[in-house]
This record gives C-alpha cells, structure tokens and sequence, in this order.
C-alpha cells in the first residue's frame, strides 16, 4: 500500500472500500417479501389487505415506484381515479429520475408500463366521467395528455403490446 504521505509503499494490502449503498439500501430485502407478498393478497382478490401492505413499504422507503404502481392499480379496479392517478404519477416521476427498484425489467420497459398505465388511468376517468360534457376542452386536453402517454411508453418500450394498442386508438384531438 502507498503511504499517501510520502509516495512509499508499505507492502500492505490496501483494503477495499465498504460500498455505500449495500448499507444503505438493505432495508429493502424485507421490503421485497412484503411487495411480494402484496402481489399475492392481490392476486387472491384482497385488495385491502395488499393495499395496507404496499403503504407500509411506501412509508419505509417513499422513493420506490413499484408500490405505488400496485396502488395505482388497486384505485383504478375500485374506479377512484384521483388516487390511481395520484400513485402513477408519482412512480413515473421516480423512474423518470432513475429509480427502479426491480431488476425484472429494463428501465425502459419499467418507465413505459408506469407511463402506459398513467395514460389509461387518465383515459378511463375520461370514459367514466362526464367532462365532455361539462368542459370540452379540458376534456380534449386529457384526451391529448392521454394519447400522448400511450405514444411516449410505445415508444420507449415496442414491445409493450397494451401501449402499442393505445397508441393506435387514442390520437391527439
């Protein structure tokens, strides 16, 4: 090892540095087993159950999207938009800023199944709603903000048969 004094080495083996985020991000194994077993309350139909979990590893760890994507899947099965919403922005802004947790999937493949649900949580509510009816150009610029999600995730990820489908269907007004 070099002495950082006076350039001379002392013969001993320089040890490797401790990495930083092993430390910090192992917090997140247990969380893992709880969103894993979230996925199966969820699979199972209880929804509330899986819900309660999910919000548990969100106030853990509130930088992970992957919770938030089940979340925003759960509000949109019960048709309460503004929390499915809510949740899928919030996990596309966190993977916009590089914070994927899962390793199952590309960033790119994660990002345009996060985006692609947005623009069919944002898609849906217009469905059930009565906006065009009220406010038709708030309701066409939902529509556009929409269509142009369903286009950024079939870009980002070709292979995403639900966003190619909805980039097809739902064009700009």
């Amino acid at each position: 090892m070099t002495d950082p004094a006076n350039g001379a080495d002392n013969g001993a083996a320089e040890a490797p540095a401790p990495d930083p985020t092993v430390a910090a991000e192992h917090h997140l194994v247990p969380l893992g087993t709880k969103l894993e077993k979230a996925f199966t309350l969820r699979g199972e139909g209880k929804h509330d159950d899986a819900a309660e979990l999910l919000r548990e590893i969100l106030q853990a760890d509130p930088r992970l999207a992957e919770p938030r994507l089940e979340l925003a899947h759960i509000a949109a099965e019960r048709q309460d938009w503004e929390e499915a919403e809510e949740q899928a922005r919030a996990a596309v802004d966190i993977l916009r800023a590089g914070g994927q947790w899962t390793a199952s999937l590309s960033p790119e493949q994660m990002l345009a199944f996060a985006i692609n649900l947005l623009g069919e949580v944002v898609y849906r509510e217009l469905q059930d709603g009565d906006l065009i009816f009220r406010d038709a150009a708030a309701f066409t610029a939902r529509w556009n903000e929409a269509a142009a999600f369903f286009e950024e995730a079939a870009k980002l990820d070709p292979s995403n048969e639900d966003a190619r489908h909805w980039a097809i269907h739902v064009r700009p007004r």
